[in-house]
């Protein structure tokens, strides 16, 4: 028995799993859902404010388009290796700006350390 995924390629889509067994395909239904509106893909979502939050979920959230500019502010010019080691105390462009392929800057420091 041969398995096919298809899937919708959206938020809250639905997968359907279709099983194959001498070539004969049965389709279970998909449930009923909420309609899903497609995002255009030039349209990229709004950044957001990521100032106080932990750098990891800088790097989880944003695209691969994005370039990232990471300044530690301490003073010391240490290079940041470990990303959930650090928070984020400066942003630019700021959030609810829509970026895509651009520069995302960030200023940092260690996660026990205070904002400048």
């Amino acid at each position: 028995m041969v398995r096919k995924r298809a899937a919708m390629a959206a938020a809250g889509a639905v997968l359907t799993l279709t099983l194959v067994s001498t070539g004969a395909a049965t389709a279970a239904p998909a449930p009923a859902t909420a309609p899903v509106t497609a995002v255009a893909a030039d349209e990229p979502d709004p950044l957001p404010n990521f100032v106080g939050r932990n750098l990891f979920r800088v790097y989880s959230t944003v695209s691969a388009e994005t370039a990232l500019d990471i300044q530690d502010l301490s003073g010391d010019h240490r290079k940041v290796l470990w990303p959930p080691n650090w928070k984020v105390c400066t942003q630019s462009p700021k959030g609810g700006t829509k970026l895509r392929g651009g520069t995302l800057k960030l200023g940092v420091v260690k996660t026990g350390e205070k904002c400048p």
